[in-house]
């Protein structure tokens, strides 16, 4: 079992990576804070019974954002918040004064929701927090009514519920990652009280019951229930505080939320399983089913869940840049060219999809969740921020033509806003792994990792040079005891070249890594790792002429100007690109004889200009420059072209 490096001792030093830290929690700090209690302190107001003057107090003169923070699904935005609020405060990226800041912040959310669960002590609601609107009588007079009325089937997201259960994962998630990460415990006092109320809940289910609020999305209940458990349980196996909850009643809220049916139907291998299924629904629930054989190792048949999810997905519904979905579903199996539209790819969904992929390594080492995860981060999350304002994306067009829509800081508050707060919060996470006596290099990005014996450092930046360095430095008095395992990417062009203290090495190869032995390094070492790129194409199953091209781990998309670019609403209060600027995505080949021998010189055609990442298209008649899809940000693009011979 490999498990993730702490995230306090990794310190991403890339350039690029760095910028969008820091622009992410500059755009989270601009935030006003009562702004986002604002739902959360009406609800403890009404529930606490307190009078006129003592709720202006409370709601310290502030109303609430609007978008989706003006509807039943307000109060998701804080959960996600509160969570990119504890993964900053640990980055090591921002100052000790940008750190504090942070903390600061992250303080005042996490008390001023306690505020808020204390005035539910000794009422029928004991532990309940909510930020939803309260949109009529009815909500008033019962504030937990989007959860009976989901319980009843009723789910107009207008005037009965919007996924009650989904905003609550958001919200117990930032408590968990408050407490584990920065460390607050007033955080999981919150939770744990919090829990007892979802617990009370679920208890009170019949068959029926489970069924109906199963059918309704949910998020990752699951997830973040058996979370909640694992941190009572390691705190009482450590001998620290207990907490006057039962915590196995955790373990049991989450199975309530574990959807058997739809897990066996998945593992069957069953054809078009999900087909017209709501994606970003669809995933946490795998991750939840992951969380339980976290939780209880014997649980074996839930990591199976978890791996025959993931194999569907990726194998069957996920574009070039690890993206998937076409208006926030998926379609049918293999069916991927005739999905290109202007609504691809939630970001939601590469978010979650990252997070099971990088926790399955960590269960089963299978070097295929490291791969996807490098090509998600680079050309889904990386290319999910416009890199000038920090906003970030709802949705990654497919289709050729189109544009990439951002939010505004505080007119949109989006799901998909609320997991682009975490996204670059956490770039540090998945870069390195450890088990007993090993290290994973999974990630080639340049970065600090700082253990208990020894500092590596790796410098790089695969957009200017294929070369990797890392030194490797014990400690005062310690020796470097760990194998250093570099993982072997499925695009290398050629064989790698690694030289250790400048003598070329040939090292053993084992399930996808390169393995650097401790005796070669027990004193440190300086490792030189060349990993020669080029370009190649990647297809798409339903359309035997469509292609994307690649450089190294690098999605390539072609620059198309910014003409036509206006936008329209689309579903509950999202932008979209409203019209392509292309007429079709046809390249008709001049200068060989097939699409076939066109792609087999593709280095050919597709030439990368001298120490830039910008290739221009030749022998075709198109004149299209491609450039790293991430950075394509203030233009349209076209990653997804049909060849014609």
């Amino acid at each position: 079992m490999w498990e993730l490096t702490n995230l306090k001792s990794v310190e991403v030093t890339d350039r690029y990576f760095d910028e969008a830290l820091h622009l992410d929690v500059k755009n989270m700090l601009l935030l006003d804070p009562d702004r986002l209690l604002a739902g959360f302190r009406e609800t403890a107001s009404i529930i606490g019974g307190i009078d006129e003057n003592s709720k202006k107090i409370l709601m310290k003169g502030k109303k609430r954002y609007g978008g989706w923070e003006d509807g039943l699904i307000a109060g998701h935005t804080l959960g996600h918040y509160i969570k990119a609020l504890s993964q900053a405060q640990i980055n090591l990226g921002l100052s000790i004064s940008e750190q504090g800041e942070v903390k600061e912040r992250l303080d005042y959310l996490i008390d001023g929701l306690k505020e808020c669960q204390k005035l539910t002590c000794g009422t029928s609601y004991e532990g309940y927090i909510f930020g939803a609107s309260l949109i009529n009588q009815d909500f008033i007079d019962n504030p937990a009514l989007q959860f009976d009325n989901v319980e009843r089937g009723k789910q107009d997201i207008f005037t009965q519920a919007w996924v009650p259960w989904y905003t609550m994962h958001k919200i117990l998630s930032g408590l968990n990652a408050a407490f584990k990460l920065a460390g607050n415990k007033t955080a999981l006092e919150i939770a744990n009280s919090l829990g007892l109320w979802i617990s009370r809940r679920t208890k009170k289910w019949n068959t029926g019951t489970k069924r109906t609020v199963l059918g309704i999305e949910y998020g990752g209940m699951n997830d973040c229930l058996y979370e909640l458990y694992e941190i009572n349980k390691d705190l009482k196996n450590n001998g620290g505080e207990e907490y006057e909850p039962d915590f196995g009643e955790y373990f049991a809220a989450a199975h309530s939320f574990d959807e058997i049916e739809l897990f066996e139907d998945v593992l069957s291998g069953k054809s078009n399983v999900l087909n017209n299924m709501h994606a970003n629904t669809m995933i946490p629930k795998f991750i939840g089913a992951l969380a339980r054989y976290e939780a209880d190792r014997s649980e074996k048949r839930y990591l199976e869940y978890a791996e025959s999810y993931w194999e569907m997905v990726v194998g069957k519904h996920t574009y070039v840049t690890g993206g998937n979905s076409e208006n926030e579903h998926f379609g049918e199996d293999d069916v991927l060219d005739a999905e290109r539209t202007n609504v691809n790819n939630e970001t939601c969904n590469t978010y979650n999809m990252l997070k099971l992929s990088r926790r399955l390594f960590a269960a089963t080492g299978k070097k295929k969740y490291l791969d996807y995860s490098e090509k998600t981060l680079i050309n889904a999350i990386m290319a999910s921020q416009n890199h000038e304002s920090g906003f970030t994306t709802y949705f990654q067009p497919m289709a050729t033509g189109y544009f990439k829509v951002f939010n505004t800081l505080d007119g949109n508050f989006w799901c998909c806003t609320g997991t682009g707060y975490e996204n670059f919060t956490k770039l540090q996470c998945g870069i390195y792994y450890r088990t007993e006596g090993k290290l994973a290099v999974a990630l080639y990005l340049a970065s600090k990792l700082e253990l208990e014996d020894y500092v590596l450092i790796q410098e790089c930046d695969l957009t200017k040079s294929d070369v990797v360095r890392i030194n490797i430095e014990p400690k005062q008095g310690k020796t470097v005891k760990d194998d250093i395992y570099l993982r072997i990417p499925t695009w290398l062009n050629g064989k790698a070249l690694i030289r250790v203290d400048n003598t070329s090495v040939v090292l053993r190869e084992c399930e996808g890594f390169y393995i650097i032995k401790s005796e070669m390094i027990s004193s440190g070492a300086n490792i030189e790792v060349t990993l020669p790129m080029g370009t190649y194409y990647s297809g798409l199953v339903d359309n035997e002429s469509s292609f994307a091209f690649c450089y190294g781990p690098f999605v390539l998309s072609a620059r198309l100007g910014n003409k036509k670019m206006e936008c329209r609403s689309h579903g509950v209060n999202v932008s979209v690109a409203e019209s392509k600027c292309v007429d079709n995505d046809d390249i008709n080949i001049l200068d060989e004889k097939s699409v076939g021998e066109f792609l087999e010189n593709l280095d050919r055609h597709l030439v990368k200009r001298d120490g830039e990442m910008e290739f221009d298209l030749t022998g075709t008649d198109k004149n299209l420059v491609f450039t790293t899809h991430f950075n394509q940000y203030k233009e349209s693009y076209g990653i997804y072209w049909h060849l014609k011979a």
